[in-house]
């Protein structure tokens, strides 16, 4: 079957721009970005239709052919960045926090102290185009806009064996078939990507502010933050969300996996249940990610497997609020980024 009468996975993509308006999606006809993601199974199109499997009408099939009701429209993103650039990290990131930027020329240094008081985190909404083939419809493709989109939780994980990756969970208030062709679907992304193994791992003293001492023992980590966003919803005349709230937990979870020697016992198993400041950096010499936390060790598996002969442990600590700081973490990214596209 020919390219141009059907999907194909090889020119599906997912092309992002931000909301000036959240909900209002904006023009791709310029700007925008396209995330390097894998290309299916992101969209759920979170659609309930009431089909009467309760009432009776007489018959052995309840359920009458023409009177399905849609009662709510909530879709769900699922993102998987199976290679993540220190850029589209920090558009990641950047959705669900409000960044402070700084900086004429690339790199450019994104500053993420999210509020862990009343204060909002004034987030940006997201309009993505998700499509399998240039040009989508025109091309004889598909193309899905989906429009008021804000992560509720981003992973990011690295290990010694590849480039670091990146997952994100997304709600958002309409999917619709479209006929746009985003100006930025033909475009490649170049940015720097982030090998595993330039990344260090260490123990400090004061969330970002302390001393800090490399841990030169971590094998992998997997960081996972909660954004604090929610989707609600009001009788407003409309099935679709009515919009985002600031309502769930601002959080999340370190994991890591660690030698198992006297330096992992000291350090965590004698720390279970204590609070630890750990913090992740990596940089290729232009372009960095440092990530401060504050978190309270809450299970270590001692002697848990074995990598080249030697034994390892696994580590589980959860961000938490420092009594000092007042903050459960901060991020800063050097970058080639100067605002949201």
């Amino acid at each position: 079957m020919p390219v141009s009468n059907s999907g194909n996975i090889l020119f599906s993509s997912l092309i992002g721009k931000a909301e000036g308006t959240a909900g209002t999606s904006p023009s791709f006809a310029t700007g925008g970005r396209k995330f390097l993601v894998e290309p299916t199974g992101l969209i759920s199109l979170g659609r309930t239709y009431e089909i009467g499997e309760e009432r009776s009408i007489a018959y052995r099939t309840p359920v009458i052919a023409t009177t399905a009701t849609l009662v709510s429209v909530e879709p769900e993103i699922s993102v998987t960045v199976p290679a993540v650039s220190i850029d589209e990290a920090s558009i990641w990131y950047g959705m669900a926090f409000n960044p402070t930027i700084s900086g004429t020329a690339a790199p450019y240094t994104w500053t993420i102290d999210p509020s862990n008081g009343t204060a909002s985190q004034s987030p940006t909404s997201y309009s993505f185009i998700s499509q399998d083939a240039f040009g989508g419809t025109a091309s004889g493709g598909n193309a899905y806009l989906i429009n008021y989109a804000l992560p509720t939780e981003i992973v990011l994980t690295a290990d010694r064996s590849g480039l670091t990756a990146l997952s994100a969970t997304l709600f958002a208030q309409n999917v619709a078939e479209t006929t746009t062709n985003p100006a930025a679907s033909t475009a490649i992304p170049t940015s720097a990507f982030l090998p595993g193994r330039l990344w260090k791992v260490a123990i400090g003293t004061a969330l970002a502010t302390g001393t800090f001492t490399d841990y030169g023992y971590a094998l992998d980590f997997s960081l996972t933050i909660q954004t604090g966003l929610a989707k609600w919803s009001a009788l407003a005349g409309t099935v679709s969300i009515s919009g985002h709230s600031e309502t769930a937990a601002l959080g999340g979870e370190l994991s890591l996996t660690v030698q198992s020697n006297a330096s992992a016992s000291s350090t965590f198993f004698q720390g279970l249940g204590s609070q630890k400041f750990i913090r992740l950096v990596w940089t290729d010499g232009t372009y960095s990610a440092t990530i401060h936390t504050s978190c309270v060790i809450t299970e270590v598996a001692p002697i848990a497997g074995n990598d080249d002969g030697l034994t390892t442990a696994t580590v589980t600590a959860r961000l938490a609020t420092d009594p000092v700081s007042l903050k459960p973490f901060k991020i800063t990214l050097v970058n080639s980024v100067s605002a949201l596209p």
